[in-house]
């Protein structure tokens, strides 16, 4: 009996477990202010981005056409790519479970997902973000948060939604803190931080744990910041033409809007399904006092 592959079910499987895999990896983005559509965009196009946080009230009575303050927005530009491609020979395609697909698809989603945040961390910049903090010799990372902190509140950043994305070593310096693990064991009262390490938050900002940082050497312990830093949008492709592919979609998140587009095409010459994962994406500076980079430590000097 001759065996039959619902190719409709294998590419269900694939999009459902590729946009899984992208929408958590995309997650520390959604700390900034994001627009996220399944509409479809041509590189290079030019899209208007609200900033979190940007409105002001008013104390005159009566005046209910009469704006407070205006909606900030910036422009972002769709001039980023991101993609993850991979190649099966006839033989693995067939031979594919819906585990082996999953593990594909959670792959390849991540993967997209990384070099979308990679191109949009590349916007957070010494020239970009300004405000500078000065570290003293020997103080610690918990010293330093605080400092920082401080600066927040020179600089009037609302207090609500700070988000600090400490570099792996500040987060394990936190986590090794003694006064962060008593407050951990008396305040959080579970063993979440025992068993995952995890910080659910500190000295009003949450942490967001990412091996994904800047590539900037005024960073090295990251950045504190308010959503209002910077504007992100991600938007689907499109093929021109569907008539070569097996399968061409849009895939979205009910929840969040973040959207990729798939793609299935054989090629006969060299006997392989090619599944891709895509999207557009761009990132626009917002107001640059809300992001603080986090500068290195100097030693203490030996006495």
């Amino acid at each position: 009996m001759a065996t039959t592959i619902d190719t409709s079910l294998n590419d269900d499987i694939i999009v459902s477990k590729g946009l899984e895999a992208f929408k958590n990896s995309l997650a520390p983005l959604g700390k900034f202010s994001t627009d996220y559509s399944k509409e479809a965009v041509n590189k290079g196009a030019s899209l208007k981005v609200p900033l979190i946080g940007s409105l002001t009230a008013s104390d005159e009575e009566n005046a209910y056409e009469k704006e407070t303050g205006t909606l900030g927005a910036v422009t972002v530009t769709m001039d980023g790519y991101a993609k993850a491609t991979v190649g099966l020979t006839d033989r693995q395609f067939m031979e594919s479970s819906s585990a082996s697909l999953n593990i594909f698809a959670g792959q390849m989603g991540a993967a997209v997902a990384t070099k979308v945040i990679e191109g949009v961390f590349a916007k957070i910049t010494k020239a970009n973000y300004p405000a500078t903090l000065a570290a003293t010799a020997g103080m610690t990372m918990m010293q330093l948060l605080t400092l920082a902190r401080s600066k927040f509140g020179e600089l009037k950043v609302p207090l609500t939604n700070r988000v600090y994305f400490p570099s792996p070593s500040a987060y394990t310096a936190l986590a090794e803190d003694s006064s962060v693990q008593v407050a951990s064991a008396l305040a959080y009262g579970g063993t979440e931080y025992v068993r995952d390490g995890v910080i659910p938050r500190l000295l009003g900002f949450d942490l967001v744990e990412s091996t994904v940082l800047p590539a900037s050497s005024a960073a090295p312990n990251g950045f504190i910041v308010h959503p209002a830093a910077l504007a992100v949008a991600t938007r689907a492709v499109i093929p021109s033409s569907n008539k070569e592919y097996l399968d061409q979609r849009t895939v979205t998140d009910p929840d969040t809007g973040i959207t990729m587009s798939y793609r299935r095409h054989y090629a006969a010459g060299k006997g392989k399904h090619f599944m891709t994962f895509e999207c557009y994406y761009g990132a626009a500076v917002g107001l640059p006092d809300a992001l603080v980079l986090m500068p290195s430590i100097p030693a203490a000097s030996e006495s």
